[in-house]
């Protein structure tokens, strides 16, 4: 058997590409704490320990969100010769 989210059993019909509503928490905390961004755990450290320094920044650990997107002015010649 198969777990079906309720919120994809509200809309008729239902389609195999359909995901279930995002998260809302029973509070705006609960919310915060579910969240994957890292502005929303930049803010629950600073309600929790104070606020962050003028020059904080923050550099994630893992490299899939550590590189910045460079736009195509940025990129220069990197894009074209590969």
């Amino acid at each position: 058997h198969r777990y079906v989210p309720v919120g994809l059993l509200e809309v008729l019909p239902q389609s195999l590409g359909m995901r279930p509503p995002a998260y809302y928490g029973r509070t705006d905390l609960e919310t915060l704490l579910a969240s994957s961004k890292v502005d929303d755990w930049i803010k629950i450290s600073e309600m929790l320990l104070g606020p962050t320094p003028a020059n904080f920044s923050f550099v994630p650990k893992h490299r899939s969100y550590s590189y910045k997107v460079l736009s195509v002015d940025e990129r220069g010649d990197k894009a074209e010769n590969g």
